[in-house]
């Protein structure tokens, strides 16, 4: 059934107003005729609707723990509703499209999992559009009719099916006062690399957005929020160009705001919110909540009699479960004890950042009718490996139990060229041993084999490197594979890529005679220093995690690499689905594409 929204106006229960917030200017925020407003707030959950296992840091030691998810959104957000009842949920777009999820439910299981919560709005994403404009009905259809959606820049033309399935803004009304949320998409990367038809048209973001805090401002609105999808960045430019703008809610860029260190997380911006001067000279208040369900906003605004932001403040809050695990010497993951477990929990506390939060039981309930079918999904049949494909971390170690393979894994440099086939972009790619988790047996090869070769919440990332500078990401994993506090998972595996290791020269000398294949003639030869090449790797080490150092230091130096958010565990997926359908089985990679050209140990 087509949603139609006219005119939304929603009325909150009045209630006592808060105080004690502090404050971004001179200007005095402890009177009765200010207002506070609380804005909850996600983006780019990318059909991550369960809880996932992340790696984290307390007092320094790398720590896994269950983080995000509906069930736990759902509980967090009824406690701070009840704090706050001046409040509204918002949800910066980029819903579906990055899992099992969505790859098997089509927006069903998202879906499901939105209609949850009772959100005041919900802007498009960029992503949104995936499947073309059948895909997004399909998807807002599935919604609850009371979840506004609203999209000022993207606008279907007349008779076309998604025509009245959002506005471009909403109204709400919130203990007397009221609230104008405008919705803005990201024009290029929507018409570029998604599928809308030409049916839809796209306004310039800023000239839009201008254009309705103005049109809210003449019908007496004086508080606006746009709920963005378009990068923090474009968010920070846009603050500066605009007047009559407030706060602004984003996504699109998958920003970590806020202070993490002490969880060993690289935030983007230390700062939540960001401030900046609007044209007008007033406060606006810039904000974002990272990615995959795994942060949830909390932001307090102070308004004054006129609608001028007083302050800002608030926590973007890592929700996670209450079970920790550490590896052992062995790499082996494993219960932390009652004296760590202690010591973490305290850290937690001591930190505004993260919250243990438990799973709301009907969400999970909601939630598990998908998880079992996905349960049965990962039995179904992706190909057919003819040959066991061993992985030993570091050659002759016998990770997998086995087998002592001398050029050490045979599936991660499988796992490597998956990644290489899907981005285009790519001159080589490399990957971490500790990324790939098991061997591949002989035998049926299922989606659920996939996602336990590559169980984490990684995607393919690319970055623009000289080659001398990949020479030195391969030396960075090297070093950090045999530090006395480094991991055997760091040990480099790759494709297009081959070198000779020697663990036991100096450091920053245990590669050498490093080559590239050409992508265009498939010949071989020595990469040059000087040459910019493009390398996919997954977003974990893309990050500099795992001791990829250099991959973390050019991006500093140069800008950001590109986040395809392609799913790495798919990857792997369509690489056994296209031997499948070439009637081919997965086996070993020809001796001269192994990474590994010669090994020697410490020994």
């Amino acid at each position: 059934m087509k949603k139609v929204y006219l005119s939304i106006v929603s009325i909150v229960t009045a209630s006592a107003l808060f105080v004690g917030c502090g404050s971004s200017s001179n200007k005095s925020v402890n009177n009765d005729e200010n207002f506070k407003l609380s804005i909850f707030h996600v983006n780019d959950t990318h059909s991550h609707i369960e809880s996932e296992s992340m790696t984290l840091e307390f007092n320094g030691v790398e720590t896994s723990a269950d983080v995000g998810g509906y069930a736990r959104y759902v509980s967090k957000l009824n406690e701070l509703k009840e704090e706050k009842p001046d409040s509204i949920t918002l949800n910066a777009g980029d819903v579906f499209q990055g899992t099992l999820y969505y790859s098997l439910f089509k927006g069903e299981a998202d879906a499901a999992a939105m209609n949850l919560i009772s959100w005041d709005a919900y802007a498009l994403g960029n992503h949104e559009f995936d499947d073309g404009d059948e895909g997004l009905k399909s998807f807002l259809d599935m919604l609850n009719d009371d979840i506004p959606v609203i999209s000022a820049n993207v606008v279907p033309q007349k008779g076309n099916i998604l025509e009245g399935y959002w506005t471009p803004y909403i109204i709400k009304e919130i203990n007397g006062e009221q609230v104008g949320i405008i919705g803005l998409d990201i024009v290029g990367k929507t018409q570029n690399s998604s599928n809308p038809s030409d049916e839809i048209t796209f306004f310039n973001e800023t000239q839009t957005a201008q254009k309705y805090i103005d049109e809210l401002t003449s019908k007496g609105v004086n508080k606006i929020v746009l709920l963005t999808h378009q990068g923090f960045d474009n968010d920070l430019a846009m603050a500066e160009s605009l007047t009559g703008v407030d706060v602004i809610v984003g996504g699109d860029s998958h920003t970590l705001v806020g202070d993490f260190t002490a969880l060993g997380l690289q935030s983007t911006v230390s700062d939540y919110p960001s401030i900046k001067q609007s044209l007008d000279g007033n406060t606006v208040c810039i904000v974002q909540a990272w990615e995959y369900g795994h942060i949830l906003g909390d932001l307090d605004v102070i308004f004054d009699e006129k609608g001028t932001v007083l302050s800002c403040e608030g926590n973007p809050l890592l929700l996670v479960g209450n079970e920790f695990t550490q590896e052992d010497k062995n790499g082996d993951d494993q219960i932390v004890n009652d004296i760590q477990k202690e010591t973490i929990t305290k850290i937690i506390e001591e930190n505004s950042n993260i919250e243990i939060v438990k799973e709301d039981e009907n969400t999970l309930s909601v939630i598990n009718t998908f998880v079992q079918q996905v349960d049965e999904k990962k039995s179904l049949e992706i190909g057919i490996a003819s040959q066991r494909l061993g992985h030993n971390r570091i050659p002759g170690d016998v990770k997998d139990g086995v087998a002592a393979l001398p050029l050490g894994s045979d599936i991660a440099p499988i796992v490597a060229k998956s990644f290489y086939d899907l981005s285009n972009l790519a001159d080589a790619c490399i990957q971490n041993a500790g990324g790939v988790r098991v061997a591949i047996e002989e035998g049926v090869v299922t989606m659920g084999d996939a996602y336990t070769l590559l169980p984490f919440a990684n995607t393919l990332f690319e970055i623009e490197m000289y080659g001398s500078e990949i020479k030195q990401v391969l030396e960075d994993a090297l070093t950090n594979t045999i530090d006395v506090d480094g991991s055997t998972g760091s040990f480099p595996y790759s494709y297009a890529l081959k070198y000779d290791i020697d663990l036991s020269a100096e450091e920053n000398n245990r590669i050498s005679n490093l080559e590239i294949k050409d992508r265009q003639t498939g010949t071989w030869g020595l990469i040059q220093n000087e040459t910019m090449y493009t390398i996919v790797t997954n977003s974990y080490t893309g990050g500099g995690k795992d001791g990829y150092l250099t991959f973390k230091t050019v991006q500093d130096e140069r800008g950001q690499g590109v986040d395809t958010y392609l799913d790495y565990a798919l990857s792997f997926v369509k690489y056994m689905e296209t031997l499948k359908a070439n009637g081919e089985t997965l086996q070993k990679l020809p001796s001269e594409d192994h990474p590994i050209k010669s090994f020697i140990g410490i020994e």
